[in-house]
């Protein structure tokens, strides 16, 4: 503990040692188990103490949602209080997110209070101190957190906090839960120094040299090298590694609409950006490297041909939290893929880079975002290609676009790392307040996240727009409208396409007979709202909303498409 800062309470060290760890936002939804740390972030304020900004949230997913935001950009994990156990389940499927995302958050958690008696600081003193004290608070998240631990002691706070940020940032990045009650907040702080270095994060593992000579040889050797990645663009280089390898090596590049990220330039010539290129080169390839990617192809739509290499490169090649994944593996390296493909760059034969693919039809025309419906509703593919009219190269694209994630990759130009966002995972919701955690930790760029419209009911628009706002961080919403959960529906046509869903063009529960009118809400939530329908003024609409978001209020442009 530093010489001039004396904590007088548990909850008071607790904010400090947050500080010290470089968490720069705490996003708080309160509860009676965290008077304690609200009352610690006055008395520090006025001592002119460091601790996290502490930013209010009216609810829990958002709250994860934006702390998972704030590290995709900066790789530094940063907190979310919640209360208790009912606070840790309005999480939701944003800890599924940060998890499969190997997001780097801290989640920190109230307890039950322990004590009962008159005199017992912080004790038991409501009828839900009873209700919450639940056989296994932990067992909420226990599925999907890295990492669990209970403070039950003050002195235990120092070891318990530089853990959780180490454990979240470090090795396979992933949500670290924390939990302590009230009572142990308000109890005085441990005495004696307060250790908050030697809590390195390990550089990501590098692959061995005869594995290294192993990929470049069998690069040398392909005729028909293809490279599935989904996040190595995030890491530091990423970008530059997956462009200079295929540049050097005539590899072809899937950027899997999953990703969440610019692996390369959207428009580089080596970039497959149709999907359904993409799937006729899997099964054409005679050598695969997978780098950072879940899920390189789906099986029941195509399989590499049988003679085929296939590489697979993570930090968890064998994927052991997936229970039946069974992708083939020729060649299985533990570490990051930007780092090998880095590494294998540097020790490359002489290729001639032209060579590969020779005589393969391996060119693919560009979609032309509206050119297919001149006439009727607006399609999907019209709004990307109207995002690239008016977004600049810099700005960053939240994405949460599901059954269209595929149209936008083909469609959206993105040409620089770092200016895409998205989880790739299922847990719908998390567009909106991730992409409020986005513009936190870029201040200086523009926000646009792009999500239908199931996306953002789910993603508590109220809360997030208010989240926005509170935080002084306001982003532009684009909502493809198409009346309903067109991932819902889609499945049940796939399975019964002879049966009477597919015949009437519908499915039971994924149509919305009395929807919300976003603009309105957005209009109630300290942001502007506009609705267009009509394909002439969607640039327009898109433009003047860019201009109310450089003026430092939110937007949200509600675009009706084709309702298929």
């Amino acid at each position: 503990m530093s010489d001039d800062f004396r904590p007088d309470t548990t909850a008071e060290h607790l904010l400090w040692l947050l500080h010290q760890h470089g968490v720069d936002h705490l996003f708080l939804n309160p509860g009676t188990d965290s008077a304690p740390l609200q009352e610690a972030a006055v008395t520090l304020a006025e001592a002119g103490v460091g601790m996290p900004r502490i930013i209010t949230c009216t609810f829990e997913s958002v709250a994860l949602a934006a702390a998972h935001g704030y590290w995709q950009v900066t790789g530094r994990p940063q907190a979310v209080f919640v209360h208790v156990d009912v606070g840790t389940q309005n999480l939701g499927a944003m800890v599924h997110n940060a998890m499969r995302d190997r997001a780097g958050v801290v989640v920190i958690a109230g307890k039950t209070p322990y004590g009962e008696d008159p005199d017992s600081l912080g004790g038991r003193s409501h009828t839900i101190h009873w209700q919450q004290d639940v056989p296994d608070q932990a067992g909420v998240v226990r599925g999907y957190a890295k990492w669990t631990l209970e403070v039950t002691r003050p002195d235990v706070l120092p070891r318990a906090v530089g853990r959780a940020v180490q454990v979240a940032g470090g090795g396979r990045p992933g949500p670290a839960y924390l939990m302590v009650s009230r009572d142990v907040l308000m109890d005085p702080p441990a005495t004696g120094p307060s250790r908050t270095t030697g809590y390195a994060v390990p550089r990501p593992p590098v692959a061995d040299a005869e594995t290294v000579r192993r990929i470049a040889d069998l690069l040398s050797e392909a005729e028909r090298p293809l490279l599935i990645t989904s996040r190595t663009g995030r890491r530091p280089g990423g970008f530059e590694a997956v462009t200079r390898l295929a540049e050097l090596t005539g590899t072809r590049v899937v950027d899997k609409p999953e990703s969440g990220c610019v692996n390369i330039d959207s428009s580089h010539p080596l970039n497959v950006r149709s999907a359904a290129t993409a799937q006729r080169l899997v099964a054409e390839a005679d050598l695969i490297l997978v780098a950072d990617c879940d899920v390189p192809w789906i099986p029941k739509i195509v399989r590499p041909r049988a003679d085929a290499t296939v590489v697979q490169i993570a930090a968890d090649p064998l994927r052991e939290d997936m229970p039946l994944w069974t992708f083939p593996a020729d060649l299985a390296v533990a570490a990051d893929g930007a780092t090998v493909l880095g590494q294998v760059t540097a020790a490359l034969p002489e290729i001639d880079p032209a060579a590969k693919w020779a005589g393969a039809e391996v060119g693919e025309a560009r979609t032309a975002g509206g050119a297919e419906t001149p006439q009727g509703p607006i399609a999907a593919a019209e709004v990307f290609a109207a995002l690239n009219e008016v977004l600049r190269a810099d700005d960053i694209v939240v994405e949460e676009t599901v059954t269209n994630a595929t149209t936008l990759r083909e469609v959206l130009d993105r040409s620089l790392p770092g200016t895409l966002a998205g989880t790739g995972s299922p847990g719908l919701g998390w567009g909106l307040g991730g992409a409020v955690g986005v513009k936190l930790a870029a201040p200086d760029r523009r926000v646009v996240t792009v999500v239908g419209d199931g996306s953002f009911m789910f993603g508590v628009p109220t809360s997030a727009l208010c989240l926005a706002a509170e935080a002084d961080a306001p982003i532009l919403a684009v909502v493809l409208n198409n009346d309903g959960y067109r991932a819902s529906r889609l499945p049940v046509f796939e399975l019964f396409p002879e049966g009477r869903s597919a015949a009437r063009g519908d499915a039971v529960g994924t149509r919305f007979q009395s929807p919300p009118d976003f603009a309105a809400v957005a209009r109630a939530c300290h942001a502007d709202g506009e609705s267009v329908d009509d394909r002439t003024d969607l640039v327009p609409a898109l433009q003047r909303a860019l201009k109310i978001l450089e003026s430092g209020r939110s937007a949200v442009v509600d675009v009706r498409i084709v309702r298929d």
